[in-house]
This record gives structure tokens, sequence and C-alpha cells, in this order.
């Protein structure tokens, strides 16, 4: 009998990077391949404090290390799972590529997968050009304002390269070299996968064919759901959500590391009053905390009549849901993705790291949704008013051509993840590849 091929998983230890790898790895479960997905202590026990009864946990192994991020630790892990059972491949999160090097020692196929997108992973990947174009210097310095990766990429902003402090606009020396150490680790993989479809960034993926676009990762046409959320997900939303008019609801939420003040969030709130449109806001229970507790309160009241606001969302469930109209979001690549999927709009509310780059491609690029005025280099730093969001939402609900374009781009990524399509055969030949 052939034996099962397993799969060595390590995930970048944070919700964003966590969730599209177990949506890929529980693919990899459905066809044979046993999986076994390494965490920190802390996050493996935040995931299991997490679960909820639906989850499907059956199809993975759980197991704990004491740091991911240390070499020696994830080298000692390696050797003691390999002796106890072969692992035929260890599969890293693209920001944790030098955790191949003991696989490499060990004779072990590798592989990498990028949860960013692939054009924002791009300036990490080829480092050296960057440096060798003299967009910045060898300690990661920008040279430039902004730069291009190629003639029909939208420019980038240096202060937007992750080792480049925004505010200050100094580089973050360990960053940099973390960028480095990345860098140069890739070179062991044999492989390089990517939470993205060649509809969505077709350049980025023509100039670097090495990396494969293998999404959208998504969770549907799984039963129950998938494991790895750091919090509850509050399920009771579905049942109101099924009370709403088609398309009529603004969901609200700026995912699990965004903050803002009182003064922002009651901007917030006064828009979607002003919208006279039902909402579904999502309002972490850390961000409700610093919160003028009397004002949330009231505000819920007020608004109960159509409006909900929960702590933490089943997010795919309810962009998949037909009542809602558009999604007010920090735009995380994998709540861009998700969005995308399902033929949603967007109102663009950027934090950081790569977010100003997404809302990009979708306001200028993809054409599905709508921004505020914020330059290339610099953070939302003043407040903006109720009223000029609700102005914003009232523009892209009021148009058909967002939902249009979204609709439409909706279509071809699904097609690509269909038998047949570029997504789906890039991700069967990884399986065969790890079961060779």
């Amino acid at each position: 009998m052939e034996k099962q091929a397993h799969v060595l998983v390590i995930p970048l230890q944070a919700q964003g990077h966590l969730m599209p790898i177990m949506k890929f790895s529980h693919g990899l479960a459905k066809h044979g391949i046993k999986i076994t997905i390494v965490n920190t202590e802390s996050t493996h026990n935040q995931i299991l404090n997490a679960l909820a009864k639906e989850d499907d946990i059956a199809s993975i192994n759980l197991v704990s290390c004491p740091n991911v991020y240390d070499d020696q630790e994830v080298k000692k892990l390696i050797q003691q799972m390999n002796d106890d059972e072969k692992i035929t491949c260890v599969l890293v999160d693209s920001f944790l590529a030098w955790n191949m090097e003991a696989a490499a020692e060990l004779g072990i196929k590798r592989a990498t997968i990028c949860c960013f997108s692939a054009t924002n992973f791009l300036p990490v990947f080829d480092l050296p050009k960057l440096i060798q174009h003299g967009v910045i210097d060898n300690q990661g310095i920008p040279k430039q304002k902004m730069f291009q990766l190629s003639p029909t990429i939208p420019s980038m902003s240096t202060s937007r390269v992750g080792w480049v402090n925004p505010e200050t606009g100094k580089v973050e020396k360990y960053v940099f070299e973390f960028a480095s150490k990345i860098n140069k680790s890739m070179a062991l993989t044999e492989w390089v996968l990517c939470n993205s479809s060649y509809d969505l960034e077709a350049e980025a993926f023509k100039m670097y064919p090495k990396i494969l676009p293998i999404g959208p990762l998504l969770a549907s046409n799984r039963s129950g759901n998938i494991v790895g959320n750091f919090l509850s997900e509050d399920f009771s939303c579905l049942k109101w959500l099924d009370e709403q008019a088609t398309q009529s609801v603004i969901y609200v939420a700026f995912g699990s590391e965004a903050k803002f003040d009182q003064i922002q969030f009651q901007a917030f709130a006064m828009a979607l009053e002003l919208s006279n449109k039902p909402f579904l806001w999502v309002v972490r229970q850390d961000v409700a905390s610093k919160l003028d507790e009397a004002y949330l309160k009231g505000f819920q009241e007020q608004m109960a009549t159509r409006g909900l606001v929960i702590s933490w969302a089943p997010q795919q469930r309810v962009l998949q849901h037909p009542s809602i109209a558009c999604f007010f979001t920090h735009c995380g690549w994998n709540s861009t993705v998700e969005a995308l999927s399902n033929g949603v709009p967007l109102l663009c509310w950027p934090f950081g790291l790569d977010q100003f780059y997404n809302a990009k491609y979708i306001c200028e690029v993809w054409n599905v949704g709508l921004g505020f005025n914020y330059q290339d280099d610099e953070t939302i730093t003043s407040i903006v008013t109720g009223e000029e969001i609700k102005n914003k939402l009232d523009e892209l609900l009021g148009s058909d051509k967002y939902k249009a374009n979204a609709m439409d781009l909706k279509e071809k990524l699904m097609n690509s993840v269909k038998e047949g399509g570029n997504s789906y055969n890039n991700f069967m030949s990884f399986v065969e590849w790890v079961k060779t």
C-alpha cells in the first residue's frame, strides 16, 4: 500500500496569514494528504479556545512549538517529526522562508505560500533589483519616493515597503534584515504559491512565472468551518441577514488588528446612521473596550431596528449572503479576495502595510470600489467626517458600475478555481508533486 504523503505546514502567526493557509491545508487534506500545522503555543491555544462546534478539525493535526520564528526550535521539530513519521514536504509561509533550510538539509521537499498579493510580495521576492535600480540602498533606505515594478503595474510608495516606518520615513533595521533573510531563503523553495489569481495580477505573474496563483482560497465548497480564527465567530448575524432585503446591507469590518479612536468611531457611526440603510458592523472586543461604553451602548440601542453590532463575524459566509450591498473594509488581502469572490463592491479604509496598495488596485485597476483622499505615502491622519463617509457610500451604491465590475471579476475568479481553471490546475499540479 502506498504511504500517505505528509505535509508539515508552518504559518506566520497572524490571523491574516493563518486563515488562507488553513484553507489551503484543508484543500490538500481533501486529496488524501496528511496535514500537520505548527503554531506557537500561544497561537495554538487561541485557536483551540475559539473553536466552534461547527469547525472542521478532523482532517488536520494541530501541534505547537515554543517559537516558529526561532530557526533552531523549528529545525529540532522538523527533525523529530521526520524521525517519527517521514515528512514528504515542508510548506512555510513566505514570511518564514528561512524555515526551509532545515528541510533542505534533510532532503525534504519545500514550498512556500504567499498570503499577500503577489505584487505586494515582489519588493521582498526581488529585493536585489530594488537596490540595483537605485530605489533603495543596501541598508534599505529609500532613494526614490515612488517606484514601479513594471510600466503596467501601479506605482508603489517606498514608505509602504514593509521595512520603512511610514510615520517617520526611517528604516526599521531589524525588519529590513528580516526581509533580506526571506529573500535569500527563497532560493531554497521548489514552489512559490500565492493566494491570488491571474485575473487579479496578470502582470506580476507574467514578470515572475515562478510565483503560481492558487487562489482565491475559499472554504465555500467544504462542510463545516475552517479552523484558524483567533476569535469566536458570531453566527447569529446570519439569521439577522436572512431578514434583510437583497443587496441592502452595508457590511463594516476592519480586520483583526486595525484600531481607531473614539472620534473616528463616532464618524463611522454617524455615517451609518445617515445612510438610512441596514448595516452589520464588526467591532472587536479589544476595540470596544477602549471606546466610550455609554456611547456604544446608546448607538446600538438607537440603531437596533436596522443595525447589528457584533464582535467577530464568519466573514466569508457574510459576504456570500445575498443581502450584502457593499463592504466597508480595511482592504486586507483576505478581505479583498473574499469580497471580490462574491461580487461585493468595496469602500476602502486602509490602515497600514499592504492595505494601501490593495486599495489602489480596488479603486484604480479593478474599479470595484471607492476610497478617500489620501496620498500614496500617507495614512489617513485627519478625521474623515460622517457626512464624507456617507457621501462615499451613496456614490458607491448609487452607481451600477462598481457592482457590475465586481460581478464580472467574481465570474473570472470562480472560473479560475473550477476544474480546468488556471488556479485549479496549479493546485492540482502541486498535489501531484507532493504525492510523487
